[in-house]
């Protein structure tokens, strides 16, 4: 195995300037036509979106999903006084009488909730 690591490490200065701008030692891996370009490296970008509730708007607890267990999701239990709501990525601490969004939640942990 040694003598292969080292062979390979010997060759890999004499390699063609089209494996050395694709980034892989073996030449057969990278197939660019003469005048194409290297590939590059794409970033993507999220932008945020707005809550569609704030902070004391009422909240329409009908039509959305009450959740049951919020300390599975790192946030505290529910003495309740206000319950939590899952919409769109957002959990929002909702009082139960009145249905006033009290606090509108944002974590990696609750993110996925739809």
């Amino acid at each position: 195995m040694r003598p292969l690591i080292l062979s390979l490490m010997l060759c890999g200065t004499g390699l063609p300037a089209v494996a050395a701008e694709c980034g892989s030692i073996v030449p057969s891996v990278c197939v660019l036509t003469l005048g194409a370009r290297a590939p590059t490296r794409k970033v993507l970008t999220v932008q945020p979106v707005a809550t569609p509730f704030i902070v004391g708007d009422r909240f329409p607890v009908e039509g959305h999903s009450l959740l049951m267990d919020p300390t599975r999701y790192g946030l505290q239990p529910s003495d309740g006084t206000w319950r939590y709501y899952a919409l769109r990525g957002v959990v929002y601490r909702v009082e139960t009488g009145s249905d006033i969004v009290l606090e509108a939640i944002r974590s990696r942990r609750t993110a996925h909730l739809r």
